[in-house]
């Protein structure tokens, strides 16, 4: 049996290796090429670049060119030629007009209310040639800024300084700046990122809280005192023995040096846990910016605990709050926002729950929190917790008790500069 001559198979290329595994080739791994084979990405590039204005004007340019054709007007004819002149032409205003290499930065990242935020923008031109002039825009927040950019000779720089409002807390976005080629008649629009996005945060104002409230001081690993113990966690030297100590504590290596009994002293210890609940029911509130002030009260009365190392935790309707470090609590407490859902009650079951070791519990809310609500307060927080409610709004002074004489005591203010004066009357 013969077999027949076999055909020689090809030599077995890289380019027929990947087409056998269903590889494109490495001349479609181009960028540009592959959005034209592709089809989807760059027919989205191309129609996104047309404004409104221009789907009106190449809508009108058919309505007219078929009105010519059909009714034969000289009008329509005549409009139909303008039109296409228009349309045809804008392209040319979308030519790519120069590489600038924009920067912004923000002097400071982080303001308080009322401080100014300054950002600088600088424009150069790297290139070797003039770079005609050019129009950006930068978004900050829901506004948007625009400038021009002049004619820049080669190396030479155009700088820009923007003030950011800082009236309101919050988080508020800079950038990106954008280059932006449009046609005099606005039927094409293209921008081009120059930068990247940019936060600002903008933290409440605080004020220095002055006194302090311990409440119940518990025997458990905290701060340190000038009281001496024979018992506690905190060594602090070590004495002769005196009948009555606990012989656990006698330091045996020293005992055998001198050769008499010695014992451990020790730092009596302490612990008061801060629990601050800020509420965020806006029907709490006679305004939004009483609303302002309790986020301001809270976050001045949590900073100071912070400062002084005790145990604070900071909650709202929502979350609690960061107040590991200074900076991390207000920049958290710049997305604080109002609710319309849960009262201060809720706000304190769920709170005190997750804190039964709290020592004192203040409650930050608005002037029209009901009486009845804060007496249900003092019920849900621990029963050897001092209690206490700041009321923020229009009444400047003010002091009831509310609930009886195991109630909480409600202070009433009107701006954050007062809260030093009433925790002095609180302590």
């Amino acid at each position: 049996m013969t077999i027949p001559d076999a055909t020689p198979a090809p030599p077995r290329t890289e380019r027929g290796r990947a087409r056998r595994r269903g590889i494109a080739p490495a001349w479609h791994g181009s960028i540009p090429l592959r959005r034209i084979i592709n089809g989807v990405p760059a027919s989205g590039r191309a129609l996104g670049i047309v404004t409104p204005t221009g789907w009106a004007c190449l809508a009108l340019l058919v309505a007219t060119g078929l009105a010519a054709l059909r009714l034969g007007w000289q009008e329509a004819r005549a409009a139909a030629a303008v039109l296409a002149v228009i349309a045809g032409t804008s392209w040319l205003w979308l030519l790519p007009r120069g590489a600038h290499r924009v920067h912004h930065e923000l002097l400071e990242p982080r303001v308080t209310v009322g401080d100014e935020a300054i950002i600088h923008l600088s424009v150069l031109n790297p290139t070797s040639h003039p770079l005609l002039p050019a129009r950006m825009e930068m978004p900050v927040g829901p506004g948007t800024a625009v400038f021009a950019v002049p004619t820049l000779r080669p190396a030479a720089v155009h700088e820009r300084g923007f003030v950011l409002p800082t009236a309101r807390r919050g988080v508020v976005t800079v950038g990106p700046v954008v280059s932006v080629s449009a046609d005099p008649v606005g039927l094409l629009r293209r921008e081009r990122e120059r930068t990247r996005v940019q936060l600002v945060h903008i933290h409440p104002r605080t004020v220095r809280a002055g006194s302090t409230m311990h409440g119940l001081m518990r025997d458990v690993e905290g701060a340190v005192t000038q009281e001496l113990s024979s018992s506690d966690v905190s060594f602090h030297a070590l004495r002769d023995y005196v009948p009555g100590d606990d012989r656990r504590n006698v330091h045996w290596r020293t005992t055998a040096r001198i050769g008499r009994l010695m014992v451990r002293q020790f730092e009596e210890t302490h612990r008061s846990s801060l629990l601050i609940l800020l509420d965020c029911l806006i029907d709490d509130y006679e305004v939004e910016e009483d609303f302002e002030t309790g986020v301001s009260v809270a976050c001045s009365l949590a900073l100071a605990a912070v400062g002084d190392g005790r145990e604070i935790a900071l909650a709202t309707q929502k979350e609690e709050l960061p107040v590991t470090t200074g900076l991390r609590l207000l920049d958290a407490s710049c997305l604080v926002t109002p609710t319309a859902e849960q009262g201060c009650d809720d706000l304190a079951s769920r709170a005190c729950a997750r804190h039964p070791e709290a020592s004192v519990v203040i409650l930050v809310t608005g002037q029209r929190c009901q009486e009845r609500t804060l007496a249900r307060v003092r019920t849900l927080a621990p029963l050897d917790a001092l209690a206490l409610a700041l009321r923020c709004g229009s009444n400047a002074a003010g002091r009831r008790s509310v609930g009886g004489p195991a109630g909480l005591t409600a202070y009433d203010l009107d701006r954050v500069e007062s809260l030093p004066r009433i925790m002095r009357r609180a302590s």
